[in-house]
């Protein structure tokens, strides 16, 4: 397949690097970031620099690998000039923003396939420097599929496969969104807040492990994860809000000085994440 890829980021230079290395395909990179194409070129993240006045109408697949608002503008774009039977693909971090467009632009180009995609696998570094072709190494990958085309999913599955990921699970927009608002966004709000706290600053020599898994995802784009929030805002605050009624409850118990309502708090969190690990090991076999 010949695949152009919309934005040579993170996650775009992580596929370009990643496809070319496990798989046959060519891939033709874009990004408006002229530094970042150069990147492309010595990490092998790209066969060549995408042509947008020649290349698009012979692309199989076209992936957008961009905040939504810049995909939906892209796609836009490059839509139009597609041949019949190319795959449309996003993997933003949201999908009914990205799903309502897809489904206008079906509407109108109904000889296109499309469907929106989500590796679950990132880095709290962003930018084609920090790309891996292993990034999506034993990864899961959620389809969100607009075009209803078995044969097109499994194309799309089969690609993702073959650069490393371990299983896809297909869902619609809806629950992508509200399943993705508490695993990552809400991960990436707390752990933001964490770091906010005096202490942080002068933390050497008194923290660990824990410290750092709790900080890791604090290093994040500001521009990208804003957007993500905002345009998922409805499950986000009622996730917030659940987290913060929990977090009062250990507060007023530990302010109590009462032990054994801690002591039911904790074991009730032990029990809540064991039940988690028996669930995620049963989907895994």
């Amino acid at each position: 397949m010949k695949i152009g890829i919309f934005g040579m980021g993170l996650i775009g230079g992580s596929l370009g690097r990643a496809i070319l290395k496990y798989t046959d395909h060519e891939v033709f990179g874009f990004d408006i970031d002229k530094s970042a194409l150069k990147k492309a070129s010595l990490l092998s993240a790209h066969t060549r620099p995408l042509d947008l006045d020649k290349d698009l109408p012979s692309l199989d697949m076209v992936i957008f690998a961009l905040c939504p608002r810049a995909a939906i503008a892209s796609m836009k774009e490059v839509v139009p000039h597609l041949k019949a039977g190319a795959i449309v693909m996003d993997i933003c971090g949201n999908k009914r923003i990205i799903v309502e467009e897809m489904t206008r632009l079906e509407e109108l180009y109904p000889n296109l396939f499309f469907i929106g995609t989500h590796p679950m696998a990132g880095r709290e570094f962003s930018g084609i420097s920090h790309s891996q072709a292993s990034l999506f190494e034993k990864a899961f990958v959620v389809l969100v599929p607009v075009s209803q085309d078995i044969a097109k999913i499994a194309e799309v599955k089969n690609l993702f496969i073959s650069i490393g990921a371990n299983d896809v699970e297909i869902c619609n927009a809806k629950k992508h969104d509200g399943m993705i608002s508490y695993t990552s966004q809400l991960a990436h709000v707390v752990s933001s807040s964490y770091v906010k706290n005096p202490h942080c600053s002068s933390h050497a020599g008194f923290s660990a492990g824990s410290f750092r898994d709790l900080t890791r995802v604090a290093r994040l784009n500001p521009d990208m994860w804003a957007e993500l929030f905002v345009e998922n805002k409805d499950y986000l605050v009622n996730d917030i809000d659940e987290i913060i009624k929990h977090l009062q409850e250990y507060r007023d118990a530990i302010a109590r000085g009462d032990e054994q309502e801690l002591r039911v708090l904790l074991a009730d969190g032990v029990k809540q994440k064991e039940a988690a690990e028996n669930a995620r090991k049963e989907r895994q076999k």
